[in-house]
């Protein structure tokens, strides 16, 4: 126990913070366009709808209704103002400036905008709704935050390593509950979920005709994410197959951002692999890719102040 509970860094947290907020602001932003036609009393899904579908006891946007005929006021300038204060929510938790209660407000207002426009909602909305959740109970505000300059404490402690335990549990559960669904069907044994996958016009971004005459190619690619999925805990707690296995977590997730242009969603997933588990990687390789060149900078700005005192000697 005192070693699943060791203390240990809040950096990984702060690392899951920052990146999070950052994913969520470049969302908001790329959906800014399109806000009304999402999310608008008249949209694609028309509260009137929406309403009838999501439980009463969720939030959701038609709940603005009565508020909205009692001002006289356009629907979407409730609209967009209520994304502009996620948006604000999402800044200060970037930046770590209270923390908590801007992800209480992100997590609540990205509920409430999923709840409405749940028919353009796939995984990434569920994962940002679960990360922001996280970002309430987790100390992810506790460095690299105006938090933690107005109010220091201790960065090492046990709270960082159980918030870090849950989330590769969390993790774990999610791929083997992925990798069983999977390989219950024959279609990933097969190679034909790939071939699917890979021919239908939502998700193809490139002509991928080619496979049909190498049917292992599918096979092999569809047995590699079984077990990627389905073996995921077995690698990634063994210290000596982890740093493999991470690596090839995110490969997996970057094949799926090219091929089949969910770059949100396998972003989100590479941000909570790299919290729980890939973080100590990602940091030696910054350390070992920037020293040098500080390094180098240095050397060059030392042969520029001997060169200088050489020429005031003369």
């Amino acid at each position: 126990m005192n070693r699943f509970l060791k203390p240990s860094s809040a950096e990984p947290l702060a690392f899951f913070r920052i990146a999070i907020a950052i994913l969520g602001l470049i969302q908001g932003l790329w959906l800014v366009f399109n806000i009304s036609l999402l999310y608008g009393a008249d949209g694609l899904v028309p509260w009137s709808l929406s309403k009838e579908i999501v439980s009463p006891y969720m939030p959701q946007l038609s709940w603005l209704q009565p508020l909205i005929t009692t001002t006289g006021t356009n629907p979407d300038i409730w609209v967009y103002s209520l994304m502009g204060l996620y948006l604000l929510s999402l800044l200060g938790l970037l930046t770590g400036n209270y923390t908590r209660t801007s992800a209480t407000i992100a997590w609540a207002l990205q509920f409430m905008f999923i709840n409405t426009g749940f028919m353009a909602a796939y995984g990434v909305e569920t994962f940002m709704h679960i990360a922001l959740f996280y970002c309430i109970l987790m100390p992810v505000g506790s460095t690299f935050s105006i938090d933690a300059i107005v109010k220091p404490g201790s960065k090492n402690n046990e709270w960082n390593t159980l918030s870090i335990r849950v989330l590769q549990l969390h993790l774990c559960l999610v791929y083997i509950a992925s990798g069983t669904e999977k390989a219950m069907g024959v279609q990933w044994w097969n190679g034909e979920a790939i071939w699917q996958t890979l021919m239908q016009g939502q998700f193809a971004r490139f002509d991928m005709h080619w496979i049909a005459q190498y049917p292992w190619f599918a096979k092999c690619l569809g047995w590699s994410t079984l077990i990627i999925e389905t073996c995921y805990p077995l690698y990634i707690f063994w210290s000596r197959s982890r740093p493999y296995g991470y690596l090839a977590v995110v490969l997996l997730h970057i094949s799926i951002a090219i091929f089949m242009g969910l770059q949100l969603f396998s972003a989100i997933m590479i941000i909570f692999n790299t919290a729980a588990f890939g973080w100590p990687y990602v940091r030696s390789a910054y350390i070992s890719l920037v020293t040098p060149l500080r390094e180098r900078k240095r050397l060059r700005r030392a042969g520029m102040v001997a060169t200088q005192a050489f020429w005031n000697m003369e």
